[in-house]
Formats: C-alpha cells, sequence, structure tokens
C-alpha cells in the first residue's frame, strides 16, 4: 500500500469505517469475533480489513470518476 493510500485510511477511511452505526446484532458479531482470534489473528484480520477497505476506496474512487466522464 503507498504512502498515501495509508495516511488515507488512518485519517479518512478507517474513521468513517468505525462511525457507521451498528445495531446489537453487529455488536455481538463483532464481540465474538474480538473474543475468539489472538493477538497475532486480530493483526491478520486489521492487515486484511485494511486491505480491502482501501480496494473498495479505489474502486469507489475510479467508479465515481468513469461515471461522472459516462455524464457529461
Amino acid at each position: 500500500m503507498t504512502d498515501l493510500m495509508g495516511w488515507l485510511y488512518d485519517h479518512y477511511i478507517h474513521p468513517q469505517i468505525e462511525n457507521q452505526p451498528q445495531d446489537d446484532a453487529d455488536e455481538l458479531h463483532f464481540a465474538i469475533l474480538e473474543s475468539a482470534l489472538m493477538e497475532a489473528e486480530k493483526q491478520d484480520l486489521e492487515y486484511v480489513c485494511r486491505f480491502y477497505a482501501v480496494q473498495g476506496f479505489r474502486a469507489g474512487v475510479k467508479f465515481g470518476l468513469a461515471l461522472g466522464k459516462d455524464l457529461k
């Protein structure tokens, strides 16, 4: 991941994800996962989530640029 994407994840993408509302079922699933993983697995999960969040962000930017051109 580039330095720019790392910075974007830390300062924009991750805070946006963390601020999404969760219902009781969401919180339960996160708590179960958190308690079931060992520390190394939690780090691996964080890496995988970070990777997919950045890729999703990049796809959204590309889609938005392509859609903007098509709407002109």
